[in-house]
């Protein structure tokens, strides 16, 4: 299964995409990303200008195509703090379902929190004991104490690195610096605390902001190297340390020029080095080990384990039409093997009869996906179950069928018995003229298999017809006594004989000979 996931965060919106395998891992197929800053003015004013949501709309369209053209199944779409807590931040949501069909869930910190620890979890090993995981991202920052098992404390701050350049350093000075210094130091207060109590012996980073901290102090240490930073990247505090008071000196102009900088993070690095040095400075943290997986990762670890019974289907049963038909059928308790007797019968007479009905592939499918759906009406009673299975296949929202398709579905269920198709029911009297003879056609062939199973023991193993110019015969291979079924198809083959304008002939073939002696006996 093919699945993508954005994050849309303060600074950026994030697609990856990865392909789950039957044994429940996943590999990345694509990653995309776009620097949207939907958190420019948001923090401060509490709401995203029509600038900033237009961006923001755009990429999620883009990404959603290019999501299309790649084969993905499923998206998932999380928003974090700048749609979290803007007024207006409902209309995005809103906007983004109208026009993509993508359900944005809009997570609180300590979600966001957990499903960072799931994607550090996955991808690397935890030691024995505590871990400090730190996520500095554009409108909060996630501190947790975890082990391999579960997270023993996590807390969300609004330290994020948009948030406080908003805030405080939209004129950047010493001055504001050293006001931002304070802020952060009291905010801190109250998990300073329960993270010394708890312990941990290693500390983990998973955000850009501390992956280009870390790339800047690796090329400051090493001023007249060509050397590239390693991939494994380590932020130490003695290097921070030394390029935070650079970044506390520097103007725009000299920031630019700094090594390593991501010129996308110029306005926002020197409070997201802020958030990082006092974390390290309170925290007594030698160094901190950047992990490039963190929510997006996670998201689809916490995917996988929601929904690993439905992934093992869907490994089993490749065809999502099949699979949603069969997942419908057991919803409403269906009977199985009648089920797929009528589905195999009914497919039969198809494949011999198409002369006749002059219908397609696609219409032998919704047959066959009709067949086994037939009876769910049982499940609410079987008093008009056939409208009951009209109903409950009408709103199914199944994936995988067009409207078209469930409205053929349906109206071939309701016909399976009783009354046949008629202008003066409303459903049906709407729908177009070619798709009023494929219903017909299909509940008329429904209708005989649905008799040939009257017992519900799958006598009738294999039916063979032919067709002469006033006549259609069925001859039936019956493994058991099977007149029940004979005496029941007469009674619901008139609507097959008025489309063929055929008479209908049911015969049983030679039986074997304890069935024979029975039968004459008779």
């Amino acid at each position: 299964m093919k699945i993508a996931v954005i994050d849309i965060g303060t600074n950026s919106i994030h697609m990856l995409m990865g392909e789950i395998h039957p044994n429940f891992t996943f590999e990345v197929i694509g990653r995309e990303k776009e620097m949207t800053r939907l958190g420019d003015g948001t923090m401060a004013k509490k709401r995203l200008s029509p600038v900033v949501m237009n961006r923001g709309l755009e990429t999620i369209k883009k990404f959603h195509r290019l999501a299309q053209s790649k084969g993905i199944q499923k998206i998932i779409a999380v928003a974090t703090s700048a749609v979290r807590e803007a007024e207006n931040g409902g209309d995005l949501v809103r906007q983004v379902l109208q026009e993509t069909s993508i359900r944005i869930r809009v997570i609180t910190g300590e979600e966001e929190g957990r499903l960072i620890y799931l994607g550090v979890k996955h991808s690397m090993e935890l030691p024995e004991g505590n871990t400090l995981i730190i996520d500095i991202g554009g409108g909060s920052i996630e501190v947790m104490v975890v082990n391999a098992e579960r997270i023993l404390f996590l807390k969300s701050l609004k330290l994020g690195a948009a948030r406080l350049h908003q805030l405080f350093l939209k004129n950047h000075h010493k001055k504001r610096m050293k006001k931002l210094e304070k802020h952060i130091q009291k905010s801190l207060e109250e998990i300073l605390v329960p993270i010394q109590t708890l312990g941990f012996s290693q500390t983990i980073g998973t955000s850009g902001t501390i992956n280009n901290l870390a790339t800047m102090s690796f090329f400051q240490s090493r001023r007249n190297s060509e050397e590239s930073p390693p991939r494994d990247r380590t932020l130490k505090y003695e290097d921070l340390k030394t390029l935070y008071q650079t970044l506390m000196e520097s103007t725009p102009e000299s920031r630019a020029k700094m090594k390593g900088l991501d010129p996308l993070r110029q306005d926002l690095i020197s409070s997201g080095a802020a958030v990082a040095y006092q974390l390290m400075k309170q925290l007594e943290i030698k160094s901190i080990t950047f992990c490039d997986k963190a929510i997006r990762e996670g998201m689809i670890y916490d995917y996988i384990t929601r929904n690993r019974f439905r992934l093992k289907a869907e490994e089993s049963i490749p065809d999502v039409r099949l699979r949603n038909a069969l997942r419908l059928a057991a919803k409403c308790n269906y009977e199985k093997s009648h089920a797929e007797q009528i589905a195999r019968l009914a497919m039969q007479i198809f494949d011999q009869t198409i002369q006749l009905h002059q219908l397609g592939i696609t219409d032998r499918d919704l047959l066959k996906f009709s067949a086994l759906l037939h009876d769910i009406g049982y499940h609410i009673s079987f008093d008009r179950h056939h409208q009951h299975a009209f109903y409950l296949i009408k709103h199914s929202n199944m994936n995988g069928f067009s409207e078209e398709e469930i409205e053929i579905l349906a109206h071939t269920a309701r016909y399976h018995r009783r009354s046949t198709p008629k202008e003066t029911h409303l459903d049906f009297q709407s729908l177009p003229k070619n798709n009023k003879k494929r219903i017909s056609w299909l509940s008329a062939i429904l209708r005989i298999a649905d008799a040939l199973d009257r017992s519900h023991f799958s006598v009738v193993e294999k039916v063979k017809v032919k067709i002469n110019k006033k006549s259609v015969s069925f001859l039936l291979d019956a493994k058991n006594d099977a007149e029940y079924e004979l005496w029941d198809v007469k009674q619901r083959c008139s609507f097959f004989q008025k489309l063929s304008k055929r008479v209908c002939q049911f015969k049983l073939k030679s039986q074997p000979p304890h069935l024979r002696k029975s039968s004459a006996k008779r």
